[in-house]
């Protein structure tokens, strides 16, 4: 009888361990739910086709050279990349697009990029962005700067100089803020003046 009773004893205390085991939640407190993909797409911010304006420069022989610009800036935001955007350079063939990564509601840090030029008299050129950043603030204008290197090559010889674009616009169809009748009349699209400093480097 007495073993009956200590087996019996054994058996509820293993059932209630078993229990308090089974009793806690994630709703208890100090439980964290791990990470999932319930992040909010900030994305929509940025995404859009903007008229913009400003300054594409290069440095030769530690000068440098300064083109205004006026043109089109392409933002989107690829269905499979979340948190990421590609950025179109007017009529520049820059592939899928420059990648970039959302750091922010409304700000982005650029990644890399490629934007091949056409042949040209023998010589292959490639505008190589490796860097710059963007926003687009709420009832702003879009300011982004791109950060790169302009090669060309031509036969056995090969030059290269340091290029920057700095361009701010609102979305296509808005009133331009900050709009610089200088640049408006005198500047040119983003592919025209990376040909031309194509030209200026050429070996």
């Amino acid at each position: 009888m007495l073993r009956s009773c200590v087996l019996m004893a054994v058996a509820l205390l293993a059932l209630s361990a078993c229990g308090d085991s089974d009793s806690q939640s994630p709703e208890e407190p100090g439980h964290v739910e791990p990470p999932g993909d319930s992040q909010p797409d900030h994305r929509p911010n940025v995404a859009g086709t903007y008229d913009v304006t400003g300054t594409m420069s290069i440095v030769l022989n530690g000068q440098t050279d300064v083109s205004s610009i006026l043109d089109v800036v392409r933002i989107e935001a690829p269905a499979r990349n979340p948190g990421r955007v590609q950025i179109h350079l007017g009529g520049m063939d820059c592939g899928a697009g420059i990648r970039a990564t959302m750091t922010g509601e409304t700000t982005f840090s650029v990644n890399e990029g490629e934007c091949p030029l056409p042949p040209e008299a023998g010589c292959t050129s490639s505008f190589r962005i490796n860097g710059g950043s963007g926003t687009h603030p709420m009832n702003g204008a879009l300011q982004l700067g791109l950060r790169g290197q302009l090669e060309v090559r031509c036969g056995t010889q090969s030059a290269s100089a340091p290029v920057s674009i700095d361009v701010s616009g609102s979305r296509t169809g808005q009133a331009l803020p900050d709009t610089r009748a200088q640049v408006l009349i005198l500047g040119a699209d983003l592919a025209t003046t990376v040909r031309q400093f194509a030209d200026d480097i050429r070996p």
